[in-house]
């Protein structure tokens, strides 16, 4: 069985080979787009004919576009947040979602890290303390023990530190490696470095959890906005907090925050290396295969 047509709707970030894998399941040329479309309209003249898609976390399936498509069957997420698609609509029209977790994670835990220590060591342009500080000894708090959350841990007890998190189920197996289960409050208090790890748009802090949060740096490379722009405005405007920030993020934040003093705002985004291109793209395939063969699919609901 194959696919009548394959569409990969945006710049889904898998491997050139993994494209020419796709054509051996498309009875029609792979159709690629390499740039996130403008418009609903756009979205729908991509995906004419296609009963196959494979698309990114950006660009939104809403009801509109899955009436127009009435080709399509399956929906490759490539990426984990399934916010940008109308799942209940997709459920009715017996089209088949997938998504793809654990495959950029390790990419984002060293980028936290590479930018911890040159802030903390005064390695880059901006230093923590007055004097060179060392990792060892002190506090990171995690909110959101995910998976990201859970390799920060590992790190981080690594390098001697200790480690309290936040979550809304605890993780025994994780307390008994040494980690430690507070309030959001305490926490904040008592975290040298806190990292957020929630879900897309989840708002995890207000104007009150910054007043708690003097003299620390905050990590942040959830995608959409965890706070509001004005509260953490404020808040960096005090001359002994810093920010780290990846540019997987909200690109509201870009506008707002790129250019503000002791924000360390990258480029790229972090979990973007050959090695998560790689895992990303085997993982696609194996969705696509999968649904073709009736075999396990990562199916969300």
């Amino acid at each position: 069985m194959k696919f009548k047509q394959i569409v990969i709707l945006d710049d889904v970030n898998i491997s050139p080979d993994s494209i020419n894998t796709l054509q051996d399941y498309s009875e029609n040329p792979v159709r690629v787009f390499n740039t996130d479309p403008e418009s609903g309209e756009e979205i729908k003249k991509r995906l004419i004919n296609a009963d196959c898609v494979l698309l990114s976390w950006r660009t939104p399936i809403d009801k509109e576009t899955l009436s127009s498509c009435e080709a399509l069957k399956f929906i490759c997420l490539c990426g984990t947040s399934s916010k940008c698609i109308d799942l209940e609509e997709c459920s009715k029209k017996d089209v088949v979602v997938s998504n793809i977790i654990d495959y950029g994670d390790e990419g984002v835990v060293e980028y936290i890290f590479f930018q911890l220590l040159s802030i903390i060591r005064g390695f880059g342009r901006y230093q923590w303390k007055d004097y060179p500080a060392e990792l060892n000894g002190k506090t990171m708090g995690i909110i959101g023990l995910g998976v990201v959350g859970k390799l920060l841990a590992d790190v981080a007890l690594g390098f001697k530190m200790k480690v309290i998190y936040n979550s809304r189920t605890r993780k025994s197996e994780w307390e008994e490696k040494g980690l430690v289960f507070v309030d959001k409050k305490e926490l904040l208090q008592k975290s040298d470095f806190i990292s957020l790890h929630t879900p897309k748009d989840v708002k995890v802090l207000d104007k009150e959890d910054f007043g708690l949060m003097n003299g620390k740096i905050l990590v942040n490379t959830c995608i959409g906005k965890p706070f509001k722009e004005d509260d953490f405005k404020e808040w960096i405007g005090k001359s002994n907090n810093f920010a780290i920030m990846d540019a997987s993020i909200s690109p509201d934040f870009h506008k707002e925050f790129q250019g503000l003093d002791r924000v360390i705002f990258s480029n790229f985004i972090s979990g973007r290396t050959t090695e998560s291109i790689l895992r990303l793209s085997q993982k696609a395939l194996d969705n696509v295969i999968a649904y073709i063969g009736g075999g396990p699919i990562n199916v969300v609901n």
